[in-house]
């Protein structure tokens, strides 16, 4: 059947062209008859063919096909489009795209060493059952999976000392658009928005397009530094569990003392957990959210970053009235995230592979971190680079005034990639003296080689003399 789709589109065989038998397609395609005739009635069901009665099959005339140009895709410039844009929006993403040769420290990435495949495909077939399709098929508006909120509740919510009813609770795809409804529900050119300085950068652009006064707000080792510089803020969006990108952890008692500090100065805390499933264990600090006078808290989320970062399912936790506002505005985007994928998830909680998955990536993690530390000790002796237990990023200053942009760019000539820390400094514009990297995606057995020609990429930096 593509044989025949491909000749098609190819213009090799012509609109209104009759088709030959299913007798000489099979001959000609070294096909069964059977199989002939079977992809011919597809074809006609599909309407790339017609079937005419006493006379045989055609190729199907697509209608409107004498309206066809030369330019189908519009691509001529009669339009000033990027006069017409109300939205300044800055496509560019700073990480690489071509693959890499021998070692990738880039965020975010699928790793497939540790995707429990079997245990994910028997929850896919499972959510395919007629029963299932019947319960996600439906148009449910704007609800969302009752077994994966009762999941989130029950199974994963309890890791981060939080408990929740089921108002509480928003599933939406990935953290990121948790946090794009929480910018827009709470922003505005009368707000004044708190975030951390280096910060996400996807989050500083949202707050950017909400038009709210955005205030940089300083660190320390232990995370945002409170006190004057939040009073008058009505938002803060904060990265307590792992400081992105410095990966610190807020203590205990700062988060209690914050908690205090936004009820007294009439403050909203968005608690962006950004990498926090691998160190929930009891080890360190429970979530901001499950800590007395939390009522102010926002908790985003996300359950697929760890698993697989294209299955795009995150959550958000919140005062009922909050989770009706974003239930809202989620429904004027795209009503609700798939049912399918929302199903499968469930299940793989439910059966217990979501806690076993937890325990192996906390194990490989681990592992990856010793490892990283290590050659980065061995490599860059001097480099001042900070690292949390948990984390799977490293944010290190690039020695010897070498630019992380220019190293980014020698490394990947050595087929080593990178990411700049430039971006993560969104008010201080030119600033170029960090690199993130991150093991969540590349194997123990090729960090240290890969860390040594990060080094060598820095040695041509610093002869080349491109650094500064």
């Amino acid at each position: 059947m593509q044989i025949i789709l491909a000749a098609i589109r190819q213009q090799r065989i012509p609109e209104g062209a009759r088709m030959p038998s299913s007798r000489v397609i099979a001959e000609i395609l070294g096909i069964s008859r059977n199989t002939a005739k079977r992809a011919v009635e597809i074809l006609v069901e599909q309407g790339v063919l017609a079937s005419r009665d006493r006379s045989g099959t055609y190729i199907a005339v697509p209608p409107h096909a004498e309206c066809a140009d030369d330019n189908p895709s519009g691509s001529n410039d009669t339009i000033d489009w990027l006069s017409r844009f109300t939205l300044k929006l800055n496509s560019e993403f700073e990480v690489p795209s071509i693959r890499p040769t021998h070692a990738s420290f880039l965020y975010g990435q699928f790793d497939a060493s540790i995707f429990p495949i079997g245990r994910w495909r028997e929850c896919e077939r499972s959510a395919l059952s007629v029963t299932e399709i019947q319960n996600w098929g439906k148009d449910v508006v704007d609800e969302d999976d009752p077994l994966l909120i009762e999941q989130l509740r029950s199974e994963v919510l309890p890791r981060h000392g939080i408990l929740a009813r089921p108002e509480n609770v928003l599933i939406t795809l990935g953290g990121q658009q948790g946090r794009y409804l929480v910018s827009q529900l709470f922003g505005g050119s009368e707000t004044t928005s708190g975030i951390e300085h280096p910060c996400m950068p996807d989050m500083a652009r949202m707050l950017d397009l909400s038009r709210t006064r955005v205030r940089p707000l300083a660190l320390d080792e232990g995370g945002v530094i409170l006190g004057d510089q939040m009073r008058g803020c009505d938002t803060v969006f904060l990265t307590c569990g792992h400081q992105c990108p410095t990966t610190a952890v807020m203590s205990l008692e700062r988060r209690t003392a914050l908690l205090e500090q936004a009820n007294r100065d009439d403050f909203v805390v968005v608690e962006d957990t950004f990498e926090t499933e691998i160190f929930a264990n009891g080890k360190y600090p429970p979530a901001l959210k499950s800590l007395p006078g939390s009522e102010r808290v926002i908790h985003i989320a996300s359950l697929s970053k760890l698993i697989a970062p294209g299955l795009r399912i995150g959550y958000v936790i919140a005062h009922p009235s909050v989770i009706a506002k974003m239930r809202a505005l989620r429904r004027l985007i795209h009503r609700h995230p798939p049912g399918n994928n929302q199903r499968a998830l469930a299940m793989f909680i439910e059966r217990g592979y979501y806690r076993a998955f937890l325990r192996r990536a906390q194990a490989v993690v681990a592992e990856r971190q010793e490892t990283m530390a290590a050659a980065l000790n061995l490599y860059f002796p001097s480099a001042d680079w900070r690292h949390c237990d948990g984390a799977s990023t490293f944010w290190m200053r690039v020695p010897d005034g070498v630019g992380g942009r220019a190293l980014a760019a020698s490394a990947s000539a050595r087929g080593v990639l990178v990411e700049s820390g430039a971006r993560y400094f969104h008010k201080d514009q030119g600033r170029d003296d960090h690199i993130r990297l991150s093991v969540s995606s590349i194997v123990s057995g090729r960090i240290e080689d890969g860390i040594r020609r990060l080094a060598e990429a820095h040695r041509d930096v610093l002869l080349g003399g491109t650094g500064a």
